[in-house]
């Protein structure tokens, strides 16, 4: 009897050291406990099994390299499902003096339990054996370890997927200080949420800009929805900020937003470069990027998620090919001489190493730079926004530059309908007095008597056709600006000194106070409207008066006569290129267009009184600097 239970004994002491050998370890015994330790290595998988301890299981489990996604991985020769529910187990040893640790888990494709010696410590969604049951939940999670005093752990994790063509521990597990470790998960997620905040006020400000400047309203507001959509891409991934503020986030709406958020910042990023440089957009590459790119929105909207995560990995690939064309696009902007900046390249550059990187961690080439490339966007986000401010102040430069040069064509074309409306009158006049020289050869006697007439007629002609063509060379050569500054005493002599009238000068206390004007342009104006107001007047009306008043920061001259003054249906046309010339008006229609004109070209303000029979007053107003 002894014999027999001796025999047991040993039998079951030898299939206890067989069943301890086939458990997955990891020995943490040299672990400093200082630096995090990834829990990269063997692990034992129970497929299609949801087990709370390893005696749950009747059937040995699968030794497998954990992180991994187990589509990838076969048993007994058959590949294994997208979803599913499967249970990973690992024994870990700490060391004898273990500090107080964690664990962090910072995805599990795409429901999990944490088991911990038997103890359920934590759930991530409900993990069930039917996608009916289950719920997906995204969100890194540091679980505690301190609590267990034994320095040996038996991990087991329950996963379940229907969501994810990832499945399972596809990131790695790491084991760390509990305080560090929440450190750093709170760290990466407040840095998402700062980049989230420029990338949202980055948006914000556009759209408000776009709104405010419309003829720059394509490249703005593409480069504002690129933003906003990055600001979702960042609270939306990696570390899930918004799955931590928002834990009841309906997990099918959380992958879509995750996933169109992606595509939609590519779309608005393209679009953005396309009508910022369309000269320089290959129009064949604009067309595939847009239909790839509208492609993968529309899956997106209309697929099961399974199917739409299993295909992100080939367009980041496209989009580390388009980002090295939109570079090169730029490039050739920046050749031609289009309004760029050499931030908008650096930028690009760095998005594009961004876009690159992101790539390798999408698909766990070589663990997670979440550190590096939130360094990268940063500098990203400082140099677009510096090459959006240069280039937009160039190109609204540009614009300014193209305005003036309309304006400047439209008034000469608007200077030559003048000319040749009222050069009419004197070349009529001219070509009648002709036909009364040729035919005064039959009629000497009648010729004689008019003689005098048709040269007075002849020589006012030509002067009007004189004074209409130096006008329009005038108008036409004069760059005019207010490059010189007066004050009143200043503005007073130089009146004094041009025109031989009566001056009648009010000024304020404050003579200090300058104005900006030319005074060449200014002298041309004067001569015009004192010529008018001259022409008009009749030998018994008051001689002209020019007056100079400052009234609060403004320098007010009139030039006052008292002639036969000027209707009130020729006011609403004066001014205009519809002013028409006429004997019994005191002002003529191109001079006073032209006056105007050069008024508000200077930044003076010009505008007419009548007084009735009184006369008429004309006024330009000077502002101060």
């Amino acid at each position: 009897m002894k014999i027999k239970i001796t025999i047991t004994l040993l039998f079951v002491l030898c299939l206890n050291s067989m069943t301890a050998q086939d458990i997955s370890v990891i020995d943490l015994r040299d672990w400093d406990g200082e630096e995090f330790y990834k829990l990269d290595g063997q692990w034992d998988f129970y497929w299609n099994q949801l087990i709370e301890k390893r005696s749950d299981s009747n059937v040995p489990p699968t030794q497998i390299e954990v992180p991994h996604d187990w589509s990838k991985i076969e048993i007994n020769g058959v590949e294994l499902p997208d979803f599913g529910y499967a249970t990973y187990a690992v024994r870990l040893i700490l060391p004898k003096e273990k500090p107080q640790s964690g664990m962090l888990i910072t995805n599990a494709f795409s429901s999990y339990n944490v088991f911990v010696n038997d103890s359920l410590i934590y759930e991530s969604g409900v993990v069930a054996k039917t996608k009916k049951e289950y719920r997906g939940y995204r969100e890194p999670k540091v679980v505690s370890l301190k609590e267990f005093k034994s320095d040996t752990l038996d991990v087991i994790i329950q996963v379940s997927n229907y969501h994810h063509s990832n499945a399972g521990l596809y990131y790695s597990l790491e084991v760390g200080s509990w305080n560090k470790l929440i450190k750093e998960l709170r760290t990466n997620q407040g840095l998402s949420l700062f980049l989230a905040g420029a990338f949202f006020i980055t948006g914000f400000i556009l759209i408000a800009f776009s709104a405010a400047y419309r003829h720059l309203s394509l490249p703005v507001p593409f480069y504002a929805l690129f933003s906003l959509s990055m600001m979702y891409r960042l609270v939306g991934t990696d570390y899930y900020p918004l799955h931590a503020m928002l834990n009841t986030l309906n997990f099918d709406l959380a992958i879509c937003l995750e996933y169109l958020s992606g595509y939609t910042a590519s779309l608005f990023g393209g679009l953005f470069i396309f009508t910022l440089y369309p000269n320089q957009t290959n129009k064949w590459f604009k067309r595939i990027f847009l239909i790839v790119t509208i492609i993968n929105i529309i899956i997106v909207l209309v697929t099961p998620s399974v199917f739409f995560t299993s295909i992100l990995r080939y367009y980041l690939l496209f989009m580390i090919l388009s980002g090295c064309v939109f570079l090169y696009t730029v490039i050739r902007a920046k050749i031609d001489r289009e309004p760029t900046s050499s931030y908008l390249i650096s930028a690009l550059l760095v998005l594009v190493l961004w876009v690159f990187i992101q790539t390798i961690d999408f698909l766990n080439i070589y663990g997670n730079h979440f550190g590096l490339r939130a360094l990268l966007l940063t500098i990203a986000v400082i140099l677009a926004n510096l090459a959006l401010f240069k280039t937009f102040v160039m190109r609204m430069d540009m614009l300014t530059k193209s305005r003036a040069e309309m304006e400047y064509q439209k008034s000469r074309q608007t200077m030559l309908s003048l000319i040749s409306h009222e050069i009419k009158m004197p070349v009529a006049t001219l070509q009648m007095n002709m036909e009364m020289i040729k035919r005064s050869s039959e009629q000497p006697e009648k010729f004689a008597k008019v003689k005098d007439k048709i040269v007075d007629l002849s020589l006012s002609s030509v002067e009007s056709i004189k004074r209409m063509l130096h006008d329009f060379i005038y108008f036409m050569t004069l760059n005019q600006k207010a490059s010189d500054k007066v004050n009143f005493k200043e503005l007073s002599d130089f009146v004094n000194e041009n025109w031989s009238l009566e001056v009648i000068s009010t000024p304020e206390s404050n003579l200090g106070l300058r104005y900006a004007t030319d005074k060449m342009t200014l002298k041309y104006i004067m001569n015009t409207l004192i010529g008018n107001a001259m022409k008009f007047s009749r030998q018994t009306d008051a001689p002209v008066e020019i007056h100079l008043n400052q009234k609060g920061s403004n320098l007010i001259i009139e030039v006052r006569d008292y002639g036969v003054g000027i209707s009130e249906e020729q006011l609403k046309t004066l001014g205009t290129n519809q002013s028409k010339v006429d004997e019994n008006q005191e002002i003529t229609g191109m001079g006073f267009y032209l006056a105007k004109d050069l008024t508000e070209r200077l930044g003076h303000k010009l505008w007419i009184t009548s007084r009735g029979t009184d006369g008429t007053s004309v006024f330009i107003s000077l502002k101060s600097i």
